[in-house]
């Protein structure tokens, strides 16, 4: 299975990423948090604050070995659109899935949204590598499975 996708179509610059590394990337959040922040109405995406701890601030998050290998995370599709920089007149983006099947979507709503990249410390595997969840939770039984390339249009 390919574990590399990219970003492209109405973006100055074309990004590569590789899930397998979100492990190591301090942006990531556990999956349990991400849903207990939606059901409480708390914004994932909120700017660190003195008196408030959003799951994706700046600071770097420790997590115990035990946790990478256990625990499942996402991660933020805001960083990774914004760094390719969609061009002013893109609008949607549409995920291009494993079996030539596609998902479109808002480019407002995936900038919104967040990856889920491991399940139980594992690397999606079967159905991945990526999967698609809306930044309101809507989807959490249903998430958009095994993204290959993401194009912005």
């Amino acid at each position: 299975m390919q574990h590399m996708l990219n970003i492209t179509g109405q973006v100055k610059f074309t990004i590569t990423m590789d899930p397998t590394s979100f492990l190591f990337d301090d942006r990531k959040i556990k999956w349990e948090d991400f849903l207990h922040m939606i059901d409480n109405n708390i914004d994932f995406l909120a700017e660190e604050k003195d008196d408030d701890t959003p799951p994706f601030k700046k600071k770097r998050r420790k997590y115990r070995r035990e946790d990478l290998l256990t625990e499942s995370f996402v991660i933020p599709t805001k960083p990774f659109i914004e760094n390719a920089e969609p061009l002013e007149d893109a609008s949607k983006v549409i995920f291009e899935l494993r079996e030539g099947d596609q998902y479109e979507l808002p480019l407002s709503e995936a900038k919104q949204g967040v990856f889920r990249f491991s399940n139980k410390g594992k690397a999606l595997i079967e159905d991945g590598p990526l999967y698609f969840y809306y930044g309101d939770g809507s989807n959490r039984d249903h998430p958009v499975k095994g993204i290959q390339k993401i194009v912005i249009k």
